[in-house]
């Protein structure tokens, strides 16, 4: 390119929806990607961190009445822990989408690779439980197992929700960007 001449602006392909699932935009070389819309990144975010905070509430739910009997209220499900624990389930299903998005993956690569994911974030939350419990001086009980068990069963069952909605979010945008080609 010489100098005297003005930059070339990449132009879109005009049969390319102005509302579909991707859209390109000029990356800092001025070279033309495909990026998510803002409407379908939106959806996808709300998709995923939807499933992922609700599934960690209800399994801490689960957990909890299980091990002890007691119902949560709303003001923990709710309250501090509970947004914790939201945003902790959340992440998952936003790490299998940005590890496995747009790569054609099956259904079967997205539920092992989330299950990976899950009991990574098990065994941090297991290592911090009993790490903690030696510092204040505290042995774990007998039930330390069962409760143990019962958490990995849950994240199995979490993991697995994880895998199939983000696989049917990848499809989905996967199906409607093939049909805008």
């Amino acid at each position: 390119m010489n100098e005297s001449e003005p930059p070339r602006r990449p132009t879109a392909p005009d049969d390319l929806p102005q509302d579909g699932p991707t859209e390109l935009v000029p990356n800092e070389k001025g070279e033309l990607v495909e990026r998510l819309s803002a409407g379908t990144a939106t959806l996808l975010l709300v998709w995923l961190i939807g499933i992922g905070a609700a599934s960690a509430l209800l399994g801490v739910w689960l957990l909890v009445y299980l091990l002890s009997g007691t119902r949560l209220g709303i003001d923990a499900l709710f309250g501090g822990p509970g947004f914790y624990t939201a945003l902790a389930g959340a992440s998952g299903p936003c790490v299998l989408w940005l590890a496995g998005r747009a790569q054609g993956h099956g259904l079967g690569w997205f539920v092992v690779t989330a299950v990976k994911i899950g009991v990574v974030m098990l065994a941090i939350l297991l290592g911090f439980v009993g790490v903690s419990m030696l510092v204040f001086g505290f042995a774990p009980g007998p039930g330390a197992p069962l409760a143990a068990a019962t958490a990995f069963a849950l994240t199995l069952v979490a993991t697995v929700i994880w895998g199939v909605a983000t696989w049917s979010a990848d499809r989905y945008i996967a199906r409607a960007r093939l049909s805008v080609e």
